[in-house]
């Protein structure tokens, strides 16, 4: 009898240590290797997939850029009126880097973020909408990384540019624009680091 019961006592330790052990594998967090850049031999980025996963940190719709910022700004109509619509922009940061900044106030290396463009719509297939702007066709997918070991890394941060196919999905890797044509601009004008915080009100605002 006192064979059988510490039988029973062994097996119900060994299960319950297999249940322990389950449960902390399902509680651990998912591998962050997902959500850092990926290139091909070429030192191309390959588009990140499942990027709406990860944290929406703003929208805007049809922004247009002052020529000369660094003048002071002209009273009257602005350069860009408001009301004539334009592109919707979205913008995702991947998990990991939001939660760095937010302890911190400092993007970390690694560091992604996703910029998606939608054709601005005013009508719908239904013919429901009687005004306002929807997202239509997607237009555009631009990444920007914060690597410093990426190929052919000078600057810490590098932008690229995808090419979508006939599902305006990102078809192939891309290389990273020339430094000058969004390193700079973005060094000078972003609120922190090179990321345009001042537009984004999720990395912007507390909760």
């Amino acid at each position: 009898m006192r064979t059988i019961r510490r039988s029973c006592i062994a097996t119900a330790m060994v299960s319950a240590a297999a249940v322990i052990a389950l449960g902390a594998l399902r509680a651990e967090p998912p591998s962050s290797a997902a959500t850092k850049p990926t290139y091909n031999a070429n030192g191309e980025l390959v588009a990140p997939e499942g990027f709406r996963s990860w944290v929406f940190v703003g929208a805007d719709l049809g922004p247009s850029y002052r020529s000369n910022p660094d003048e002071p700004a002209k009273q009257g109509k602005p350069e860009h009126d408001a009301t004539v619509g334009g592109n919707f922009h979205n913008v995702y940061i991947n998990p990991e880097s939001y939660r760095a900044y937010r302890e911190t106030g400092e993007f970390p290396d690694p560091t992604m973020l996703v910029l998606e463009v939608f054709r601005g719509e005013t009508r719908d297939a239904k013919g429901v909408l009687e005004r306002g702007w929807f997202e239509g066709k997607r237009v555009g997918v631009e990444v920007a990384v914060k690597d410093k070991n990426r190929p052919g890394g000078g600057v810490p941060w590098a932008y690229y540019d995808f090419r979508l196919d006939d599902k305006s999905k990102p078809s192939t890797p891309t290389a990273a624009k020339p430094d000058a044509s969004c390193y700079q601009c973005h060094l000078k004008h972003a609120s922190v680091d090179n990321v345009w915080v001042q537009f984004y009100p999720t990395l912007r605002d507390p909760e």
